[in-house]
């Protein structure tokens, strides 16, 4: 490697925006008043701007500037759920960025839904151990060869390396997404992902001896845990620039938003960064870097960006009385980690008048009446089950047999649905943008009950880490007209007990275990994705009923009062002491 000297390098961190391009209302707890106040945070043109004067203040007191995305932009909001990748390329080429890694959600529609964004972009996207080589030709919307992806490069066995040049210094960039993306998300099968780790260490070794730099940032899409395990088992990176668990690094408990530890934590040579989610708050990272690619010093934080309302809830109905207001702007202005600024007027101007008229008439569409909350909760406690995730169910039922299909049942993973329901008024928007903003197709399948009950268990596995190593309490099936008992203490495969499914004319009746049934999941679940595997080997492709999760939900209340969910879906969960 020439000889190579220090680097300072200021760099503008962003991951997991989901489509949250406007400011987003959250609770805040200011010292001095008893209850909490909200307030409209982040959104992409605060982001705009935020970063504009970051990379001004830094200009004369580093070599060079980077503003940086570690993946999922896709899905999240109503903008995704109208616009899918639309919007996000005609923002995020708003933004500038410098680059953007791939994440598991840019894959939720598979490859078509990549192809079409990478047509739009402007900023180059790096995707390190995705191997698009042998990608089948023909395909009517190919990823390989497409100008702004770095892919896995299959002949070197490396990632492609995006090199930035600040005067004679070099920097190189790549990226890693999770390598099992094929149990999260819906990658074409021609497309696979390489091992994450291999990657990051042929990568390196690469860029030390052919780029001739020991300054490498790696643009992660692993999760925080997996960040701190690479920088503390992989040598030869500088920094990493990290996503997908979300995790707002920095002390915010002084608005009453918690604690998650120091910004940027190092470990060896190798600083690990992350900014929460949802374009609430921009990482600010100023980091100096010596002659062998090692961090010596490092400054910056997290930023929560405001404007100036300020409200007593949510929905902005009732603002705060004028000494109310007075002391909370007060105090938030008093904090670090806080900025106030207005917001990119062009970015503001496109939303506006581009994408913002059709998501307000979602909000103006009551699709029902809700006569209480409904709870949604992942894996049963001592409350119950979700209220919520078996009226989805309920949904998906109704939709299929609207549509003339016979259907047996149908299940869905708990992760699909993402909050609770109020009492009230539910709108297209709600159901749309937050209750089921996955916009995913439903699909017919047809399993033997033998794969059902095999589903079932293999998905309570994963979800209760029980004898495996599970991807998340997310694969938690919830269903409609069918039911089972899960015994945690019984042997692997045998834990389901009792499983039985609803005629058309109400009775029970067992699950025959090589019979065939006909059941309607999410193209998600009926992929055999996270704990559902033995859905991956049935004799007949799954195939769509051509309307999404929301949609069902919403011509589903639209047809009657929606009733609280039974009781059942506990009684047959039985979980470990």
């Amino acid at each position: 490697m020439p000889n190579v000297t220090p680097i300072t390098l200021s760099i503008a961190h962003i991951n997991d925006t989901h489509s949250h391009f406007e400011p987003t209302p959250i609770s805040l707890a200011v010292k001095g008043l008893e209850d909490r106040i909200y307030a409209n945070v982040g959104g992409f043109a605060r982001i705009s701007s935020v970063v504009k004067s970051f990379k001004q203040e830094t200009l004369n007191d580093t070599d060079g500037f980077l503003f940086l995305h570690a993946g999922d932009c896709f899905q999240g909001t109503l903008y995704y759920s109208l616009y899918k990748g639309e919007a996000n390329a005609t923002l995020l080429n708003m933004l500038n960025l410098d680059a953007m890694a791939l994440g598991n959600h840019e894959l939720d529609l598979g490859n078509a839904a990549v192809s079409k964004f990478l047509d739009q972009i402007e900023f180059p996207f790096l995707a390190g151990n995705w191997d698009v080589s042998k990608e089948l030709p023909n395909k009517e919307f190919p990823i390989k060869g497409k100008t702004p992806l770095l892919p896995y490069d299959a002949k070197l066995k490396i990632a492609s390396v995006l090199t930035k040049t600040f005067g004679e210094k070099k920097v190189a960039i790549f990226s890693v997404a999770l390598d099992k993306m094929a149990d999260i998300a819906m990658p074409d099968a021609d497309t696979p992902f390489v091992n994450s780790k291999e990657t990051i260490i042929n990568t390196v070794k690469y860029i030390r001896e052919e780029i001739g730099t020991p300054h490498i940032i790696l643009l992660s899409h692993l999760g925080y845990d997996q960040d701190l395990k690479m920088a503390e088992e992989v040598e030869g990176l500088s920094v990493i620039v990290g996503g997908h668990s979300h995790v707002l690094q920095g002390d915010f408990s002084n608005l009453g938003l918690g604690d998650m530890g120091p910004y940027g934590r190092q470990i060896n040579d190798t600083l690990v960064v992350q900014a929460g989610c949802h374009s609430l708050a921009l990482g600010k990272l100023t980091v100096s870097l010596d002659e062998e690619g090692r961090v010596t010093s490092h400054t910056g934080g997290n930023f929560l960006m405001l404007g100036r309302s300020l409200a007593m809830d949510a929905s902005w109905d009732q603002g705060l009385p004028d000494e109310v207001f007075q002391t909370a702007k007060s105090y938030l202005l008093e904090q670090p980690n806080v900025i106030h600024c207005r917001g990119d007027e062009a970015i503001k101007q496109v939303i506006a008048e581009k994408y913002r008229p059709a998501v307000e008439k979602l909000k103006s569409d009551v699709v029902t009446k809700l006569p209480a909350r409904l709870r949604h909760i992942r894996v049963p406690d001592e409350k119950g089950g979700s209220k919520i995730a078996p009226l989805v169910c309920d949904a998906m039922m109704y939709s299929a047999r609207k549509r003339g299909h016979v259907v047996d049942f149908a299940i869905h993973n708990a992760g699909g649905v993402r909050v609770s329901v109020e009492q009230g008024k539910l709108t297209a928007a709600e159901v749309a943008g937050r209750l089921l903003p996955f916009a995913i197709d439903l699909m017919l399948y047809k399993p033997t009950g033998l794969q059902v009950m095999q589903a079932l268990e293999g998905a309570i596995n994963n979800a209760t880490n029980n004898s495996v190593e599970g991807t998340g309490d997310g694969s938690f099936p919830y269903t409609s007209g069918l039911r089972f008992t899960y015994e945690c203490e019984k042997p692997i495969g045998s834990r389901i007990t009792q499983l039985e499914y609803q005629t058309l004319d109400g009775f029970w009746q067992i699950v025959e275990l090589d019979k065939y049934y006909t059941a309607v999941s999410s193209s998600y679940t009926s992929q055999g994705k996270e704990g559902y595997d033995s859905l991956k080997n049935m004799t007949e492709l799954p195939c769509s009923i051509y309307v999404t999760l929301a949609d069902s939900f919403i011509e589903f209340a639209r047809t009657k009062e929606i009733l609280l969910a039974p009781e059942q879906e506990l009684q047959y969960y039985l979980p470990c002491s």
